[in-house]
This record gives C-alpha cells, structure tokens and sequence, in this order.
C-alpha cells in the first residue's frame, strides 16, 4: 500500500505494531505512536476510544496476520509432518526481526498476562490457533509414524513455547544459526 493510500487508521495500526513489539504495551506511549503516524490526537479517537482499544485492533489486524505469516504451518498430507514443520522452521529463521527480537505475540502475552483480561484472552487465543493447527501436524507425524505417541495438544504448546523461548534470547547470542540449532533439540523430542 503506498503512503499516500494508507489511511490514518492503518499508520495508527502499523505504528503501534512496531511500538509494541519494540517496546510493549507499557512502554508503547500514545504520543510517540501519534507522531510516528504522522497523525493527529483526534484522528485517533476518531477510530480508537482508547489505547487499549488500538492495541485490541492491532492484536486482530497486524500482530495476528504477522504471527499467522511466521508461525502457521502449512498442512500438506502428500508431505511427512517432520518436513511441514521443517519448512516452518526454516521460514522462522529467515525472519531476521524474529531472531533479533523474538515473537511478538509472546512477548505482549508476557506482558500483558497479568495485567489486562481482555488484551490477555486475544493473545491467548492466537496461541490457542497456533497450538490448533500444530496439533493438527503432530496428529499426522504420529499417523505416519514420524512423531511419538502421546497427547499432540500437549506436544504442539511444547514445541511453540519453547521455539518461544529460544528466540527470546538476547540479541547479541541470537542468530539464524543458532535458533536452527536449537530447534533440532526440540525435534529430537518430538520424533519416533
């Protein structure tokens, strides 16, 4: 979309995706994402009753998007379920924000966990999709004979949270090497 077709609406959106993620919920001021948007106190009332109402749409219409566009493995029954997780593995690493800055739908779950219900339940429930479609791959990994039996729920949260926790490592010891790396550590677990 080009600049001049983007509306205040989708600055205010795309401001705020990178004001949180870089930032959190906390530190992601109104005032900074009014003037990086280019846009005016009122326009954003206009479309948003509050922060936390901009940060609720963002949720559904950019950090939802993005983390689908990361995270989502793609189902293809013609393909072992080790090698449709292969592919969303290697997507990952090629994302050089994800490795220097880590999820952004777990970093504001995090955050936002303890302090706020209704931001908390609309990250949950992308993590609950993710888990979802996951649970979906595993369930054909074990079909095939690929993956370990066990619960595929259980095994699809292990293997989120932890590709999670690997790329919440520092900056300075993150790298596209290094999340692949670890990445087989948890495979290891999950294969047959």
């Amino acid at each position: 979309m080009s600049e001049k077709k983007r509306t205040s609406r989708d600055k205010l959106l795309d401001v705020t995706f990178d004001e949180v993620y870089r930032y959190g919920y906390c530190g992601a001021a109104t005032a900074t994402i009014l003037k990086k948007a280019g846009v005016p106190r009122g326009s954003m009332y206009h479309h948003f009753a509050s922060k936390k109402a901009l940060v609720m749409a963002m949720i559904e219409e950019r950090l939802s998007p993005k983390v689908r566009a990361f995270f989502d493995v793609e189902i293809d029954e013609d393909l072992s379920a080790e090698r449709m997780i292969d592919v969303t593995i290697k997507k990952i690493a090629k994302n050089s924000m994800l490795i220097k800055h880590g999820c952004p739908l777990h970093r504001l779950m995090f955050e936002m966990g303890a302090l706020d219900d209704e931001i908390a339940s609309a990250c949950e429930k992308e993590f609950d999709y993710l888990v979802g479609r996951f649970e979906k791959v595993l369930l054909i990994g074990i079909a095939q004979g690929h993956i370990k039996e066990g619960d595929a729920k259980a095994m699809a949260e292990f293997f989120i949270t932890s590709s999670w926790g690997i790329l919440s490592r520092t900056p300075k010891s993150s790298s596209k090497e290094q999340f692949l790396k670890d990445m087989e550590f948890v495979m290891m677990a999950l294969r047959a």
